[in-house]
Order: structure tokens, then sequence, then C-alpha cells
């Protein structure tokens, strides 16, 4: 038999086409794949639309018009990963200009460090230099934090400089530098204030921080903070035991005293915990906005002094916000730590619970008829308002060291949210918990005959059909 008589017969022409088939559905096949990648679609047949997300989010993305970079804060090999990926991808799906990428923070901890991470299921969003960090990776606390980074206006916190106060920009563990990071994340911009020079709190202050002076205050920066307040603007006061910033008297004037001392504290939970005697621990909270969820949630408090709220004080109101455990005592002076003598002495000192943090709500009183000046943006005070202080006896719980252990970082943001009138932002901040899929009997056998029997089954007629077609034709 001659080639040509070869390449002519029936079973090389049953083969060439074969192979001709094969290659036209492996290209088919590719170009839908290719279309499907440079042009996705995507159809929700969920009867609540679950896998999809709200209108308020898609309107929010049509605001996006600059790259928006998201980086997730979870481990590699976490099953997480993958719930966030999808609900991640329904944000890019709907904009080409959002992006993301996960970070793993064991394995990369000062990238994550940087970034302001805190827990894993963190997601950073960076837009046009703003970046607003969301506590967990589902739809709705993305698109609260989209929502902040789209804000072009920042609320702006002060902390007062010039006394020894703890720095914003110190990485070492009595520093401020996670606060800040933490800060900035929130949505808001950070400055040092220096009342020397400024004379004067600036009229675009959310809030005004004082954060563990250890010079006092001279009297005219004490009189700045003070007209501050009286406008109606809000204070956040943390103050070191056996230092008192010379703000003593002008906390009186609202209630809150302050003794020389220093509060301790030997329990069962902060021993087996391996905390020392000088770090007592909260878990009894107030009735506040601040603390309002914060249940089965421990704070600590390293070298804390205690508060003495006046509650018959005139024009306050005090609630205590944080409150030791019943073991602590306070230890006045400082003669017993040159002599090593921690242990409690019924006879001169005193036993607890003690406030390491009070909420004061302050009634304003309207100024006398004056005429407004034009570069006062910040309005008077009108009959029936209100302004808040908060002081801590303790700036530590804040540092860089103990910034995220327990509840503390969590205390310091709500309490900076509270007093900026941030409330959607007040929360306790933690990775979300997974849910599970749970499905019906019905809906269990559908997916089964479809998936794991019907397809099967299709397949298995196709080709049973196909082969008797075949045979027919020889």
């Amino acid at each position: 038999m001659s080639w040509k008589d070869r390449f002519q017969s029936r079973g090389v022409r049953y083969g060439a086409g074969s192979v001709v088939s094969v290659l036209l559905v492996a290209g088919i096949l590719g170009l839908a794949a290719g279309l499907a990648g440079w042009h996705p679609m995507r159809w929700d047949t969920t009867s609540e639309q679950t896998q999809s997300l709200s209108p308020a989010s898609l309107a929010l993305l049509k605001e996006v018009t600059q790259p928006l970079t998201m980086t997730v804060f979870i481990p590699e090999g976490a099953p997480e990963r993958q719930g966030a990926k999808e609900v991640l991808q329904l944000y890019g799906y709907h904009n080409s200009k959002v992006s993301y990428r996960f970070v793993d923070p064991e394995r990369d901890p000062l990238k994550a460090q940087q970034a302001g991470y805190r827990f894993a299921g963190n997601v950073l969003l960076d837009y046009q230099g703003r970046r607003q960090m969301a506590d967990q990776t589902d739809e709705n606390a993305i698109t609260n934090a989209l929502r902040k980074v789209l804000k072009k206006e920042r609320q702006k916190i002060y902390f007062v400089a010039g006394h020894g106060e703890r720095d914003l920009d110190d990485p070492k563990p009595g520093g401020f530098q996670v606060a800040k990071t933490a800060l900035d994340n929130e949505g808001y911009e950070v400055e040092p204030l220096n009342l020397l020079s400024r004379g004067a709190v600036p009229q675009e202050a959310a809030v005004v921080i004082v954060a563990g002076p250890k010079k006092p205050l001279l009297s005219t920066e004490v009189q700045a903070l003070k007209a501050y307040l009286e406008k109606g603007g809000r204070l956040f006061i943390m103050l070191e035991a056996f230092e008192d910033g010379g703000l003593q008297g002008f906390l009186a004037g609202y209630g809150v005293g302050l003794d020389n001392g220093l509060i301790l504290d030997v329990n069962q939970v902060s021993q087996s915990l391996g905390l020392s005697a000088v770090m007592p621990l909260v878990s009894q909270y107030g009735p506040s906005k601040i603390t309002r969820d914060f249940k089965n949630l421990v704070t600590i408090y390293p070298m804390a002094r205690p508060l003495i709220l006046r509650k018959d004080h005139p024009g306050v109101s005090l609630v205590a916000l944080a409150t030791t455990m019943s073991t602590s005592y306070e230890k006045l002076g400082k003669e017993w730590i040159k002599e090593e003598k921690a242990a409690f002495d019924a006879k001169t000192d005193k036993k607890g619970p003690f406030t390491v943090g009070a909420q004061v709500e302050i009634k304003l009183t309207p100024p006398k008829a004056e005429p407004a000046r034009k570069d006062d943006k910040q309005p008077a005070p009108t009959e029936g308002s209100k302004t808040f202080l908060v002081v801590f006896g303790d700036a530590d719980f804040a540092a860089n060291s103990f910034f995220n252990l327990f509840g503390n970082g969590d205390l310091f943001l709500n309490t900076t949210n509270f007093l900026a009138r941030a409330m959607e932002q007040i929360t306790v901040r933690g990775a979300g918990k997974a849910q599970l899929l749970t499905l019906k009997t019905g809906q269990i056998w559908v997916l089964f005959l479809v998936c794991l029997a019907g397809a099967p089954l299709v397949m298995l007629a196709a080709g049973i059909w196909a082969y008797r077609r075949r045979r027919g034709r020889r």
C-alpha cells in the first residue's frame, strides 16, 4: 500500500478528524478562559444575594478613581485566607482599581508592625496616602473602612509635648509609636502640640491628649487646656504614679482627686499570667459607651495610680471606667520601694478596689454675650451643652509593649473615638469567626445527585451514544 493510500484510509481520516476536534475544543476552551480572565462575569444565585456586595458597597466603589490597595494580615496556611480572598475578589471584580495582597505577620513581623497590624484578620486600606484599618475581612468591616478612607478631611488628634511626654515616634517599649500608628489607621491625623509656642489649642483639634508628662505644665498651658474644655473641646489625660504633670488642681476642679500612691495586686490570675505585683488587672468596667463591649475582657495597668472620684462635685457627672480587683491595694510614697516591702501592710496601705480610669461629663456654661471673632471656628457652647474629659492613672497601658496586650489597645482607641465623636468606631477589635454553611436535607440530595451522580452519568451516556453512532456508520 502506497503512502497516498494510507493517508486516504478510513482509520487515518477518523484519527485526523478526532485530532482536529480535540484541538478545536481545546482552542475554544482556551479562548473562553482568556475572555473570562479579561472580562470576568459572576452570577449570584443565592436567594438573599449573600455572595454579592451590598448596594452601599457598590456605591462607594464608584468613588474609587485611583489605585486602592488592601493588605490582609493572615498567616499562610490559615483556613481564613480563602474566605478573605473571596470577599476581596468581589471588590476587585466591581472596580479594577482595587487590588489586594496577603502578608503573613508571623513570617514578616516587621512589615506587619510598620503597617499597624494588631490581630490576624486585619485589613489595611491605602488610598491616596490615606490609611484605614478594617478589623475583620467581612464586607461590613471593609466597607466601613472604605467609607472612612475616601474622606479627604481627617480629624486631628493633638498630643501635648514639651514636658517629657511619651514620644509618638519612639519604637522602644515605653514609646507611643504603636498608638500613633493605630490612630492613623483609625483615620485620624496625629500631631504634637506645644502650648508654649501655640499659646492655645488649635480650633480644629478633635481631641487633645496629655500622655504622661514628666515635668509640670505651666499655668498658662493649664489655662489653655481649661479654655479648650470650656468651649466644648475634648481632653484625654494619662498620668503616671508620683507625677501629676501640674494638673492636680486642674483635675480637682472637675471632681477627680490624686494622691501620691501606687496600686499593687497579687492574685491567682495575675500570677498565672506571669505578671508582677505592680501590674494590676481590671475586668470591671463602668456604664459608658467607651466600655460597652468590654465583656469578659481584661486590661492591664503597669505602675498605675488610683483616681479619687468626688461624685458630689457640682457641674460634673463622673463614671468609673475601669476598676481594679478587690485583691488590689495601694502603697503611699516611695519608701517601701527602697526597702523592698511590696507586701500588703494593713496599718499603712489602703485596700482596693480602685478606679484607674474615669469619664467626666462636664456641663458647659454659655458665655456672656460678646461679638464672635471671625477666626473663631469653634462655636460657643449653648444652654444645656456638655463636653467630656477622660482621665487615666496610667500611661503605660497604651505604650508599645502593652498596647496589643489584652484589651489595652481597644480601650485607648475607644476612648479617643468617643471623645472625637466617632461612635461608629467604638468596638472590640479582633478577627471574626468563620460561619458554617448549613444545608437542608433536600439541598444535600440535590448536590449529591447533580455533582456526584448526575455529571458522571451524563458523561457516560454521552460516551455510549457517541460510540454506538460511530459503530453504526461503519
